[in-house]
């Protein structure tokens, strides 16, 4: 009984010399870019930007402003980026950018990582930070004080009937 007691207590002690467990103080690339893209493709809505700390107000629109983040597993290929602008009449029209989009690679794969890149055709890179990501939130800013820009998304899922359209697409394209 003696012996018993003494070999708990060892296992106590030497369980308490034991490293604690590392916090968790973001995402990993592949997790970043899943919650991005949906490891397909994944369409956000703006709700809110803020420009210099002061909120942007839009005009309400049939259409929302949305980014939608497009994935592939290539290597050689460019993951592909929209931002769908409706026009200033809130018409039938649209202004889009297009471009591409890319998490920076770390130093190793347990690396986490705050930022993400959008490169726009004949516009400019921008850098942001995600302050806000999950499946159905995302917040980033710039990383730049010239830039000052703060958007707020949530995520904005194909209505069930084009998701069917796009399926039967797909299927007949086969």
């Amino acid at each position: 009984m003696k012996n018993t007691g003494y070999i708990l207590l060892l296992i106590i002690l030497l369980s308490a010399c034991l490293p604690d467990e590392p916090s968790f103080d973001g995402f990993r690339r592949t997790e970043v870019q899943r919650l991005l893209s949906n490891q397909d493709s994944k369409r956000w809505s703006l709700d809110e930007r803020f420009l210099f700390n002061e909120q942007v107000s839009f005009d309400l629109c049939e259409n929302p402003r949305q980014l939608i983040f497009s994935f592939t597993a290539a290597n050689n290929d460019k993951d592909s980026l929209w931002y769908v602008n409706p026009a200033d009449t809130c018409g039938n029209s649209t202004d889009t950018l297009k471009g591409f989009w890319f998490v920076p690679p770390t130093q190793t794969r347990e690396t986490t990582i705050d930022t993400v890149v959008f490169v726009w055709e004949r516009t400019d890179t921008a850098y942001f930070q995600l302050e806000i990501i999950n499946p159905e939130n995302l917040t980033i800013s710039t990383y730049f004080v010239e830039d000052s820009l703060k958007e707020i998304f949530t995520h904005f899922p194909l209505p069930p009937e084009e998701e069917e359209e796009e399926e039967e697409e797909d299927g007949e394209g086969n």
